[in-house]
């Protein structure tokens, strides 16, 4: 028989961010920076200490001349201030006005690349957002010296002081309407010296929650289940009213739909670039009139918008062709997804359920795979012959991050994968009450003779646990390989297309 293993119970900062806790004259120092300078230690709670999260939550990291700090397209949620030395930003090259390009010279092209010197932040975007990285960031001296904070200390330092998180905020919101500009397809065409003209007319506008989870969960368990959901999402703009602005998309999503009858009926959903109310506006730049709004668009989860005037968009932005509507199977579909908040799975676990035939092999494949302990269900919520099981989705925004004290869970550099490391998980289940699909489960933690873990309460100790799509296994996930009658996939639910057509294969 098993023996039990008596243990102290993981705590917040067993493991640094450095190898070793910042030493408190290094932390003195760190706090005497002109940007950390003006957060009072006072509004800290007694258990969680400025001077703590200083010590265990940042890391300084030195850099050579032209050496890579992060590339274009991975992901990581830290925030960086530069010490010393100075960083800049490469970017793909843009056309100037006539066709040519800015950079002519050998090697990376760059331009309008930002620069960083002496206690500036960067690297605020991806930390609020948890998505990849838009630039390329480099060294631009021979000794860069950077001070990197991770999430759950970026969090905490936003969270207990207002001077910080407006800080914060005040960059996020300035440096979006550029980059969000040139991220568009709609502005590809312009230049970089016109982008950051049009920009200063811009403004900014959030809605919802950066930390929508929570709000999402009382929604569902207090007001009538997945189908009322789309009547607590914010307006951004009503069918019918007037457009006064384009509206591109900066991050996050939104449901587009048009009224039907005493309701409304989803016919898509906009993603960071996307834009709303062009061909409206396309249409009555010749006539003079006002253009109103065709459909209505809602915020899902949170939403940031670059609202560009009428007439600065009208005189710069190229069309793409109109969307058209879905047909009317694949609205049902599009309902059952975005109510659900599963277009925000880039590998939901789909089966069709007129293929399966509950032999279970999934699980025992998924079971071998993971010591005998599978790390997903096989049911879940159903849409005629769709079922999306509990299993982790990798989300595009994972919000079960959020909460994280250790930065236990968090994204694969490189695949952007959600994963967990098992050295730094505390098992405070911060990530499973945060996960709006219950993909995450707690369990005990056992020696390798099978023997449970006990603190010195007596009690379990948990480990958060779930899908990691067979990370170094060779054929990827082992669910899907064994399924025996191609009744299981697993995919992006952004692609609504693909998943149609493979239901409705033959």
């Amino acid at each position: 028989m098993a023996q039990v293993v008596l243990v102290r119970r993981p705590r917040r900062w067993d493991a640094p961010f450095a190898r070793e806790r910042l030493s408190p004259d290094l932390v003195a120092c760190v706090l005497s920076l002109p940007v950390l300078q003006e957060i009072d230690p006072a509004g800290f709670p007694a258990d969680l200490a400025l001077e703590d999260i200083v010590a265990n939550d940042t890391r300084i990291r030195q850099f050579s001349r032209d050496e890579v700090i992060y590339s274009q397209g991975s992901y990581g949620t830290s925030l960086f201030l530069v010490l010393d030395g100075s960083v800049r930003e490469v970017t793909a090259a843009r056309r100037q006005k006539g066709g040519r390009k800015i950079w002519n010279k050998p090697g990376p092209p760059e331009c309008g690349a930002l620069h960083f010197s002496g206690n500036d932040i960067f690297g605020e975007f991806e930390a609020l957002t948890r998505s990849p990285r838009q630039h390329t960031t480099v060294s631009d001296s021979a000794d860069t010296v950077l001070l990197e904070i991770r999430w759950p200390g970026v969090r905490d330092l936003r969270h207990w002081s207002d001077d910080f998180q407006r800080r914060i905020d005040t960059l996020y919101r300035l440096r979006g309407r550029h980059n969000g500009l040139r991220q568009c397809a709609a502005f590809n065409h312009c230049d970089d010296e016109t982008l950051a003209a049009i920009a200063e007319q811009c403004s900014f506008e959030s809605w919802g929650s950066f930390d929508w989870t929570h709000g999402y969960q009382r929604t569902l368990t207090s007001d009538g289940g997945p189908e009322t959901i789309s009547a607590h999402e914010p307006v951004i703009t009503a069918e019918g009213d007037h457009l006064d602005d384009l509206l591109v998309i900066r991050a996050g999503s939104a449901r587009v739909s048009e009224k039907l009858g005493r309701g409304e009926r989803t016919l898509g959903f906009l993603s960071p670039g996307d834009v709303f109310g062009a061909h409206e506006i396309a249409a009555t730049l010749q006539t003079g009139e006002s253009p109103r709004a065709k459909y209505n668009l809602r915020a899902i989860g949170y939403t940031d918008v670059i609202q560009i005037p009428v007439g600065i968009a009208g005189q710069f932005m190229r069309l793409a062709p109109e969307q058209t509507r879905a047909p009317a199977h694949k609205q049902s579909l599009l309902d059952f997804a975005l109510d659900r908040r599963f277009t925000n799975g880039t590998q939901a676990m789909a089966i069709d359920t007129t293929r399966c035939v509950n032999c279970d092999e999934c699980v025992r494949a998924c079971a071998a795979t993971h010591n005998n302990i599978p790390r997903f269900v096989r049911h879940g919520p159903a849409h005629d012959n769709l079922m999306v099981a509990n299993a982790c989705m990798h989300c595009v925004d994972p919000v079960c991050l959020v909460d994280c004290p250790t930065d236990a869970i968090h994204r694969d550099v490189k695949t952007g994968n959600v994963v967990i490391d098992e050295a730094t998980c505390i098992g405070c289940a911060s990530c499973a009450g945060a996960c709006p699909y219950g993909n995450i489960e707690m369990r005990e933690v056992r020696n390798s003779d099978g023997g449970f873990h006990i603190d010195q309460d007596g009690s379990y100790v948990l480990r958060a646990t779930k899908c990691d799509l067979c990370t170094g296994r060779n054929g990827g996930p082992a669910c899907q390989q064994a399924c025996p009658h191609d009744a299981l996939i697993r995919i992006d639910f952004q692609d609504i297309g693909g998943l149609s057509d493979w239901l409705d294969r033959q």
